[in-house]
């Protein structure tokens, strides 16, 4: 339910990426990717013995010269919000209010952390905000570019961001999201080439270098990803299918090889196939839980808002506790698996390779002097029926 201002606001926004909640859960941000803007929704959620109720209530766009095809947001405080740009840097906006007509508003950011010339940020394309509660808030930011995850320090009063560091970085191909449970004990990031999702505890050992200590797996395109707010589940976005799959985190924990315990069918058919420009498009992109655990809200682009009952969908999802098993054989598992999944796409990027090479050379041959010189000769031949 919105105004029918706002209604015009949320079917202008096209593509989009991420979404969130602010952490009041009174405000809704989504990422709209080509028309580089943020549009920040105001909304009010009841709860009936119905379910969940949904008024969308104000809307504010965002424009600005350092929104440059926006990805990845997320809020620091209810009023500001950290945007990871694809085609740009991270930056940071005080979010102006909204109003029931709707209004654009064009600003300057706060704070830019630069991306590129050799630093650690390269194309940012997600951002997520943990900490709090005792521990220090930092922010996590996915590169596709560096294949890499940096985490960077979050200033007094949340208004900069720290130069970072890489904390992880092997057998990542394109992270495409990144999530950290409440407790920040665990960090799960979304590997777009491999079709799974890496998870690793968040130790002081954790490095560039080393390998995840879990890994989700039947999904096409992971996309947008969610702990719950206990830690025992995960909620993952697949962009090659029209799912929402939830994950149980078993009696050895995150650790191993995990499957979906459920897949909620968040679209029909015609909406999937009307997004689906490629095989890793068509499904859901952003997702989101709200603080007050009622609901999840997921985004692409031909389904801009779109909520779920989330008591629903993790209602008879819990796992009993896995069998004994030994740790040492859940790593070999999972280290086959990574490498499986890295065997498969260098051969993937050898094939390309090859016949980028053999098109290359074509182009070449069909260029050269001798190419041109015989054309007549070719005509003459294709004239007679000849092959030439």
């Amino acid at each position: 339910m919105a105004p029918p201002e706002v209604c015009a606001v949320i079917e202008s926004l096209g593509r989009t990426e991420d979404v969130r909640f602010s952490p009041d859960g009174r405000r809704l941000a989504l990422a709209a990717f080509n028309r580089n803007r943020i549009a920040v929704f105001d909304i009010d959620v009841s709860r009936s013995a119905a379910g969940a109720g949904i008024a969308v209530t104000g809307a504010v766009e965002i424009s600005s010269p350092a929104l440059r095809r926006p990805h990845g947001i997320d809020f620091i405080d209810a009023d500001t919000l950290v945007v990871a740009n694809r085609e740009g840097d991270v930056a940071l906006f005080a979010v102006p209010p909204a109003c029931a007509g709707g209004t654009c508003r064009e600003l300057t950011p706060i704070h830019v952390r630069r991306a590129g010339d050799g630093r650690l940020l390269k194309e940012p394309g997600s951002v997520r905000v943990a900490g709090g509660s005792g521990r220090a808030r930092e922010i996590f930011v996915c590169n596709n570019a560096a294949h890499s995850v940096t985490r960077h320090s979050l200033g007094a009063g949340g208004r900069s961001i720290g130069r970072g560091e890489i904390l992880l970085q092997k057998w990542l191909d394109v992270p495409d999201s990144v999530g950290v449970s409440e407790d920040g004990r665990w960090i799960a990031v979304s590997n777009h080439n491999t079709h799974a999702v890496l998870l690793y505890e968040n130790s002081p050992s954790l490095t560039p270098a080393s390998d995840p200590d879990g890994l989700l797996r039947g999904v096409r395109y992971p996309h947008g990803l969610r702990f719950s707010a206990d830690g025992s589940s995960i909620l993952l976005a697949d962009a090659g299918a029209p799912y929402v799959h939830v994950y149980a985190r078993g009696g050895q924990g995150w650790h191993g090889l995990h499957y979906p315990v459920a897949s909620l069918r968040v679209m029909d058919d015609a909406l999937f196939q009307r997004g689906r420009s490629s095989p890793q498009d068509g499904g859901p992109k952003g997702l989101d839980i709200d603080p007050a655990l009622n609901l999840l809200v997921i985004t692409s682009e031909c389904q801009t808002m779109a909520f779920f009952d989330l008591p629903q969908i993790l209602d008879g999802t819990a796992c009993h506790p896995d069998l004994p098993s030994h740790r040492q054989h859940q790593a070999l598992q999972l280290r086959c698996e990574l490498e499986i999944a890295a065997q498969s796409r260098q051969a993937q990027l050898h094939a390309e390779a090859k016949a980028a090479r053999a098109k290359a050379k074509l182009a070449a041959m069909r260029a050269s002097p001798s190419w041109r010189l015989a054309k007549p000769l070719r005509w003459l031949g294709k004239a007679l029926g000849r092959p030439s």
